[in-house]
């Protein structure tokens, strides 16, 4: 089976004009804020969020019950398939709302328990904007699970145009209203997104005809079977909020802005990565669900390959540019008075550390999605629950150790450790769905990428250190490098016939070959 390019193709184009805003607005942020306390309380009250939203794993929910939801789909009918997300959607909604009131009253303590390096004024902050931010979690987690339920009816592209829509508020609140500088106008473009991403969420599933209904059970998923499948991703979390808690903590303890940077740099990388690796895995999780119902090992085990290919080209795709040109865009976008030459070149170190792990975040991404689906979900939860424990630790000899080094090598360590579980836990229970990269493809790839590397260090030697220009030379130079660097990459690539490049050049083709001036031009011998 190929992959589905068509699928994949349109979740990325909407995923890359996302992360085109979200540059917009980490931009803006940074032009407004720099990395002031102001900021770091502003990302802290944010991590808050995001331990209450992880603890009710509406991620690990969606891995499990997308096989569940075709499966009873397939059997029964559509409307029985939906019963499960209305009666987990219920469960997951209420358990937020109780966390949040729980973090809110307990809320000083736990603060302090996150940034123990803050002032006592940044701590006050962090505390005020959690109690209004908070509130958006269960919002969020419903319309996560809904979102989950849209790409298992094979509609693609809606969740990614919904965040466009939010995005696009986020960014004119900020554009319009920045320059007071209050964490206010940050707290209320994010209560407008999280709002106009629910909104349009209702507005797509009664396009699938979803109804919800308040129930607390259903014939087709029983409190035991939820409970059974919930019981090892609570361990699994309960080992994420340690992890948060100590690397947080940790953090804060950094030279003041590096909690700030760190911040911007898991952003931008998050939505760059959610552009090459999360169509790929989406599209897989769908598609390798209905060949194992075929019970064809050698076709299954084919289309892991596929992807881990596709995968690790897609990962020097975006790394090369970015090394050859990650400096002068940073400095053109972020560098100001507020923003020094060392923060942009801590921000260029780190996102560079990011960008060389996507080699084995999209090996984890697929296994991870395989695995639960084939495997025992709750063994693979009490491990990574486990692995996360241990990079925490590991997070606070590092940095504590190491300093802003030591974050590098924590940001690295982490995802290997996450990786290596779903990979052994297929190799050790379902070998013959196991393979790695095809060796003979990837040693071609990786050919590519040295030689682009050594030619993007001749071609640097040319130009002005990047905080030696203007910003308009900054950027013609960046994108000059960056240009050059792809194209270099994709033409070696096609040269010594990397099968996947060939492949996506066929679909290009077969693509502008429907249009008719394309056809006409095409058709030119």
């Amino acid at each position: 089976m190929s992959l589905d390019y068509k699928n994949i193709g349109t979740l990325f184009s909407l995923n890359l004009l996302n992360v085109l805003l979200n540059v917009a607005y980490s931009t803006l942020m940074v032009y407004f804020f720099g990395t002031s306390p102001k900021i770091e309380a502003f990302f802290a009250a944010s991590t808050l969020g995001t331990m209450i939203s992880r603890f009710v794993q509406t991620g690990q929910l969606v891995e499990i019950l997308v096989p569940k939801y075709h499966k009873i789909k397939a059997e029964v009918n559509p409307k029985a398939a939906m019963t499960i997300i209305s009666m987990m959607c219920n469960y997951m909604v209420g358990t937020a709302f109780l966390l949040v009131l729980g973090f809110i009253l307990y809320g000083p303590t736990i603060t302090n328990l996150l940034a123990p390096g803050f002032s006592a004024e940044a701590k006050q902050q962090v505390y005020q904007i959690f109690c209004i931010t908070g509130f958006l979690m269960p919002i969020q987690i419903a319309t996560n699970l809904f979102q989950g339920m849209l790409n298992a009816e094979n509609i693609y592209g809606k969740v990614e145009l919904t965040n466009t829509f939010s995005l696009l508020i986020s960014l004119a609140i900020l554009l319009v209203w920045g320059h007071t500088e209050s964490p206010t106008v940050l707290v209320i473009g994010l209560v407008s997104s999280v709002l106009l991403q629910f909104a349009t969420t209702v507005y797509y599933l009664r396009q699938v005809n979803y109804k919800h209904s308040f129930n607390l059970q259903s014939q087709y998923f029983s409190l035991k079977e939820m409970w059974k499948a919930l019981s090892a991703t609570f361990f699994y979390m309960g080992g994420v909020q340690i992890q948060t808690i100590i690397f947080s903590s940790t953090l804060s303890f950094l030279p003041s802005g590096l909690f700030a940077i760190y911040k911007y740099v898991e952003l931008i990388y998050g939505k760059v990565a959610n552009i090459f690796m999360m169509p790929v895995s989406t599209v897989f999780l769908n598609d390798v669900n209905r060949i194992l119902l075929q019970n064809d090992s050698r076709q299954v085990k084919a289309f892991v390959g596929r992807n881990l290919d596709f995968s690790y080209l897609i990962a020097f795709v975006i790394f090369i540019p970015f090394v050859a040109s990650g400096q002068y865009l940073i400095w053109t976008l972020w560098g100001s008075s507020k923003f020094s030459v060392q923060d942009v070149q801590n921000v260029y170190l780190l996102l560079t550390v990011f960008f060389l792990t996507m080699i084995w975040n999209g090996p984890y991404l697929i296994f991870r999605k395989l695995a639960v689906s084939v495997t025992r979900p709750d063994l693979q939860y009490y491990l990574w629950g486990i692995a996360q424990v241990f990079s925490g630790l590991t997070s606070y000899l590092l940095i504590k150790k190491f300093q802003f080094l030591g974050l590098q090598i924590q940001i690295s360590l982490h995802t290997f450790l996450m990786a290596l579980i779903p990979m052994g836990s297929i190799y050790l229970f379902k070998r013959q769905y196991f393979t790695l990269y095809n060796w003979q493809e990837i040693s071609k790839i990786t050919f590519s990428l040295i030689v682009c590397l050594i030619a993007d260090y001749f071609l640097s030697q040319y130009f002005e250190p990047y905080y030696k220009l203007s910003k308009i030379q900054s950027l013609a130079v960046g994108s000059f490098q960056a240009i050059v660097s792809l194209l270099c990459f994709i033409l070696i690539c096609h040269l010594i016939k990397v099968k996947e490049i060939g492949i996506l050049n066929f679909k290009i083709q077969e693509i502008l070959g429907k249009i008719p001036l394309m056809k006409k031009i095409l058709s030119i011998k």
